[in-house]
């Protein structure tokens, strides 16, 4: 009989129709989920900043005519995955049946309804779309799980890690790169570009000048990054003159990283860059911190006429790639638990 093994395909999730009503509590769950784990705020300044961040980001959207993609890519990577594992249910040592679903933790379907829906699968295995772990992304399913369904859930619970680290996922990205660039290739030889490999900041100090206590992810970032430059410099397609890290941070819960998006523009400015390439290594799918702020932020800067490669989205290369490490670790997984079974039955009888 065929194991059931529900994948969830874990992200952020973004706001599709920008109205105050859908913005307000997608902004409480991120003060719920984050600001609250590195910054003490008391109630009413919680929600004072969820009604201002709201009406900052509906008056942003609105004034450039901006809607969200994430979620919409974010389907069509659960679809894509859920094409590959239907390819390899019959491979492996134990036959598997895969319900892929999207799983957000700031809009519905929320993260805990969806994992509230498969809780009679034989197996669940979260798919983190953003490739280094921390408490502000995979951390966050496995703090929702701890909080809503206790420890005895990770039973049948695995959330794969450290796929930045993987040698499969920094070819895809140089070949995706590479790939979007082809038809400017020749233009840029004759330029001098650089490009701006951009991520999502993360603390490097608390608000009390301390090293954070909890996984920013800051280390894993910086050597994903230096990993994937190498890769790129390596290869026989690269015309870039310099590649620099662009971090984009926030303001609160204390010291964000230095390497920023508008320090590697500067650092642009005073190397003579004449055109600059931006792909934001550190996401999976396109959003409105990577296709909106990050842009405006370089055109801002000067380079009106920059190029953006799209995250790796629903790529199928990318989608059989998680495709396998889902098929591993349900794998991995259903074996522990019959193992498991059958020594406790042994020791009864």
């Amino acid at each position: 009989m065929k194991k059931k093994i529900a994948v969830l395909v874990a992200t952020y999730g973004e706001v599709e129709d920008p109205t105050f009503k859908n913005l307000y509590p997608n902004s409480q769950r991120i003060l719920r989920y984050i600001t609250s784990r590195i910054a003490n705020l008391p109630k009413p300044i919680q929600l004072l900043i969820a009604v201002l961040r709201s009406r900052k980001r509906k008056n942003y959207w609105g004034k450039l005519g901006y809607r969200s993609r994430l979620n919409e890519v974010t389907r069509k990577q659960a679809d894509a995955i859920q094409a590959a594992l239907n390819r390899l249910s019959n491979q492996g040592s134990v036959e598997l049946a895969y319900d892929v679903r999207e799983a957000y933790y700031f809009v519905p379907p929320y993260y805990e309804d969806v994992k509230r829906a498969v809780a009679h699968y034989d197996a669940v295995i979260v798919v983190p779309m953003i490739p280094v772990e921390s408490e502000f992304s995979c951390g966050i399913a496995c703090y929702i799980t701890l909080n809503e369904f206790r420890d005895i859930a990770f039973e049948k619970v695995r959330v794969l890690k450290h796929l930045w680290n993987d040698e499969k996922l920094l070819q895809l990205y140089v070949d995706h790169l590479f790939k979007k660039l082809e038809p400017k290739l020749a233009e840029l030889k004759g330029q001098k570009t650089g490009l701006v490999l951009s991520v999502h900041g993360t603390l490097v100090k608390d608000s009390n000048g301390e090293m954070p206590t909890i996984n920013t992810g800051y280390k894993e970032t910086m050597l994903f990054f230096e990993r994937l430059k190498s890769a790129i410099e390596r290869d026989e397609r690269n015309v870039f003159q310099s590649i620099k890290i662009g971090a984009m941070n926030h303001q609160f819960g204390g010291e964000w990283m230095p390497e920023t998006l508008a320090k590697a523009l500067e650092e642009f400015k005073a190397e003579g860059i004449e055109q600059v390439v931006k792909f934001p290594y550190g996401f999976f799918a396109d959003n409105s911190e990577a296709d909106l702020e990050g842009i405006e932020e370089v055109k801002a800067a000067g380079y009106d006429k920059m190029i953006y490669v799209e995250c790796i989205n629903e790529s199928p290369e990318f989608a059989a790639w998680l495709a396998e490490r889902v098929r591993q670790a349900a794998e991995r997984l259903i074996w522990a638990k019959e193992t498991s079974m059958a020594i406790r039955q042994a020791a009864i009888a």
